[in-house]
């Protein structure tokens, strides 16, 4: 499970910085669009950076909501109540800074992308994943919510 966890994880922060960078690219380089979404000017460069933005915006959203729930799970099977709550907890503030994203990115044409408070999820099960494997190989077993 642990092993799994860091693999999704590991992805979505692949994801999300593929969308991060592509958001940036687009404000950088200037990429304006048509009514219909395309690029005004369809360069090479500006229909991959728009592909990034937005594929990697579209993708990271269900790879985020996998790796909360896959984190939320594995620190449930190992009773690791502190781990489930700081998973929650950073769910609850990744919702949180996606509205106030959502709301900055309306105002403005803003380099920073919609998806960017989601890294905070994946960072925390990265980090879940990271320390339980290093737990399991140092024979701490299961481990409890007092070692955490």
């Amino acid at each position: 499970m642990v092993r799994a966890l860091l693999i999704v994880s590991i992805s979505t922060l692949l994801v999300l910085g593929v969308a991060i960078a592509g958001q940036a690219l687009v404000v950088l380089l200037g990429v304006s669009y048509t009514p219909s979404g395309l690029p005004v000017d369809p360069t090479p460069l500006a229909v991959v950076v728009s592909i990034m933005a937005s594929a990697g915006g579209l993708l990271s959203l269900p790879l985020v909501l996998a790796t909360c729930v896959l984190g939320l799970v594995a620190a449930a099977l190992r009773r690791q109540y502190t781990w489930i709550v700081a998973i929650a907890g950073v769910g609850l503030l990744a919702l949180v800074g996606l509205v106030g994203t959502a709301w900055m990115i309306l105002s403005t044409n803003s380099p920073v992308a919609l998806v960017t408070p989601l890294a905070l999820v994946a960072m925390v099960t990265l980090l879940y994943g990271l320390r339980s494997s290093s737990m399991a190989a140092h024979g701490h077993g299961r481990g409890t919510a007092l070692e955490v």
